[in-house]
């Protein structure tokens, strides 16, 4: 079976780097766990120790948003019961004493740290290639942008300047190909690429790919569904043999489960919303509004009844608050706003 194939350098040092894709992470941390009881192999706690000396000596090459890193930290900490271990103060535990045994655990010991720093060594070169492999420049490094719940705004090295939203990761090299320009996205960012006919500027989106030579546009890659929307230019939109080329306020999305590119009639007027800042709605059902409401937000607003979502709203929003947002749609509607939790509902008769 696939999951008791043996874990190599290569994928640890992948998982390590956070690099895993879902499956791969699923993959690493199962052979931890069968591992837990086996006194020969490396345990999950020298995994552990070694990740923390990987950590501490690793040249810092990543960017990240400190602030939303901890509030992610602090979110954590709120919601589970696990005690916090400390990257920065080294973890000191004693030996067992056990009289009748200790002779055993001793040499079980000395194997176990000697099989963790064996793994130190070989992980350095193998992680190091990993990082660089896919790159003209091996000697440079790359840059990870993650963010939680703002926005980061960026200049990559190129010139092009990108907005990358809430959620979203961003990964490029310190310094582009000479014959090409390659970042990968999981998430939404809107880009305005720096033209440059000899190196063609291609994004990596969940196996989907955006060409392009110098234009703006948007793409959103939360899950494999695929959305590219064109403001400037044209953009090359690909995954496996679907392929469609899109100009100026042009919109197609990837549907996973048709296993096609659907190209939108018309460019959803909300589409660019996360970098204007305005939330735009022409007799919309409401149902519409609220999924571009819950995208903007990141909240999670939700219609009492499915007969509400058929009411109909007209009205603007420019750089307003959420509740400022929701005061309006209700009073509007006739509607009320009630607060379970995180969940905001919408109730009422409405649409009289």
């Amino acid at each position: 079976m696939s999951d008791q194939q043996p874990i190599d350098d290569a994928l640890l040092g992948k998982f390590l780097a956070g690099e895993t894709d879902p499956a791969e992470s699923a993959r690493v941390r199962a052979w931890l766990a069968r591992r837990e009881d086996n006194q020969a192999e490396t345990s999950q706690d020298d995994f552990g120790r070694f990740e923390r000396l990987w950590e501490a000596a690793e040249p810092n090459k990543t960017e990240v948003d400190t602030d939303a890193a901890w509030r992610s930290v602090r979110q954590k900490m709120r919601t589970t019961d696990r005690n916090p271990v400390s990257r920065n103060e080294p973890i000191i535990k004693p030996l067992p004493v056990q009289s009748t045994k200790s002779y055993r655990d001793w040499n079980q010991t000395i194997l176990r740290v000697a099989a963790v720093l064996a793994l130190v060594a070989s992980f350095g070169g193998l992680l190091y290639k990993f990082r660089t492999m896919s790159h003209r420049h091996p000697a440079e490094g790359v840059v990870t942008l993650v963010t939680n719940n703002q926005k980061i705004s960026k200049t990559l090295p190129d010139g092009t300047h990108i907005l990358l939203n809430s959620h979203s990761i961003l990964t490029y090299p310190v310094a582009f190909a000479d014959d090409r320009r390659e970042v990968t996205l999981v998430g939404e960012a809107f880009f305005e690429v720096t033209p440059d006919a000899s190196r063609p500027f291609r994004i990596d989106a969940r196996k989907s790919v955006v060409q392009v030579l110098g234009t703006s546009f948007s793409v959103r890659a939360y899950d494999d569904n695929v959305s590219v929307a064109v403001r400037t230019g044209k953009v090359r939109f690909s995954r496996g043999r679907n392929k469609v080329l899109l100009t100026k306020n042009q919109q197609a999305t990837f549907e996973e489960s048709g296993d096609t590119i659907r190209r939108m009639t018309q460019l959803s007027p909300n589409v660019f919303a996360y970098k204007t800042g305005q939330l735009v709605f022409d007799n919309e059902p409401l149902r519409d509004v609220i999924q571009s409401i819950n995208q903007f937000y990141n909240a999670d607003v939700r219609l009492a009844n499915d007969q509400l979502g058929n009411c109909r709203l007209t009205t603007r929003f420019d750089k307003t608050s959420l509740d400022d947002v929701l005061a309006v749609t209700a009073e509007t509607l006739s509607l009320h706003v009630r607060h379970e939790g995180r969940q905001v509902i919408l109730d009422g008769t409405g649409c009289r």
